[in-house]
């Protein structure tokens, strides 16, 4: 009889455990406060439920907004960025874990060169030089004319509060290398992140973040391949809660709340194309809405359409495994980060 009791102790003890890791792990979606109007049904458009593709609706979106048209011109901010990049710009990833990319992403038949070239004002590299600071000291004055304008428009966004800018970053990823893994922001950069999509279609993926790390807890816990968890990641995404967010050329998306603090972003590695599958090239100088800085168009299934000449690399993907869009040769972004306001 006591071992009777001991054991159904144990069990209620493991459930309650259990439970309890459940209710931390579970995804919010207003627990924070908000300064801002409330999120409408027109700033969800671009905004899915991961995998089954439908759209996100004001209650259960976290904290995302998207404004489809917010540039309509990029070609002044490209010309701007690159000297800016030529003279600032570091590498990213360091040779330990892009080699540990390059192993991770071996199960690829033409697996992309690893990069990710950055210029921002946050403490990141040992060598790099930060051209207008950061947080505190960050020194709006050092931007160029057109980031600066940029900032400007950002501000004046009907229904967004804001306080004092505290970074900018500029990010350059090519030859169909988007891979970015979930991560929160650092808690210096404020309340607001803008993510300016320049040049290029991407996907940008919202995940709770305590689900995500119960997840990949598990996935340590059965001695996953590497490889193998990757390549799931790639086609199914990192948990079964994520939210799509697309970001056709000229988009810019704002997470704030829950979105800012509560769920990663990050972008999946891509697939490849299957068999006999059209590969339409989308950005600038591709064509489809998605090629024009226009708002893209889902059609009527959900699927991202644009035309454009064929190439090779890597597929993304929009809400559902089966919707691809792609390749992407090179992609601009660039981050701004605002505090609350005072």
């Amino acid at each position: 009889m006591a071992k009777k009791r001991l054991l159904v102790g144990i069990l209620s003890l493991g459930s309650a455990a259990t439970g309890a890791t459940f209710l931390w792990a579970w995804p919010t979606y207003s627990s924070l406060p908000s300064k801002h109007d409330p999120i409408n049904p027109e700033q969800c458009n671009l905004i899915r439920y991961v995998p089954i593709g439908l759209p996100v609706d004001p209650a259960h979106n976290p904290g995302a907004r998207v404004f489809p048209r917010f540039l309509d011109d990029a070609e002044p901010l490209l010309k701007e960025l690159q000297p800016i990049k030529k003279e600032f710009g570091f590498n990213l990833i360091e040779p330990v874990h892009a080699a540990i990319y390059r192993w991770q992403m071996s199960y690829l038949s033409r697996p992309p060169p690893v990069n990710t070239l950055r210029v921002t004002g946050r403490p990141e590299h040992a060598q790099q030089r930060r051209p207008w600071g950061y947080g505190d000291t960050f020194d709006e004055s050092a931007l160029p004319p057109v980031l600066k304008a940029t900032a400007e428009r950002i501000r004046a966004i009907p229904g967004i509060r804001l306080g004092r800018l505290r970074d900018v970053t500029i990010n350059w990823r090519h030859s169909s290398f988007l891979r970015l893994d979930p991560h929160l922001d650092p808690a210096g950069d404020g309340e607001n992140i803008f993510v300016l999509s320049v040049d290029a279609p991407a996907v940008l993926t919202l995940s709770p973040n305590n689900w995500y790390r119960l997840s990949r807890w598990l996935s340590l816990l059965s001695f996953e391949d590497e490889r193998d968890q990757v390549r799931r990641e790639a086609e199914r995404s990192w948990t079964s809660y994520d939210i799509d967010v697309l970001l056709p050329p000229g988009a810019l998306l704002h997470l704030s709340g829950d979105a800012r603090w509560k769920w990663t972003h990050g972008t999946r590695l891509g697939v490849e194309a299957p068999p006999g599958a059209a590969m339409p090239l989308q950005g600038r100088s591709g064509g489809g809405e998605l090629g024009t800085g226009a708002a893209g168009d889902t059609g009527g299934s959900g699927a991202v359409r644009g035309g454009g000449r064929g190439g090779e690399g890597l597929m993304h993907w929009f809400g559902r495994p089966d919707e691809l869009f792609g390749p992407t040769p090179e992609r601009h972004s660039v981050v701004f980060a605002f505090g609350e306001p005072e």
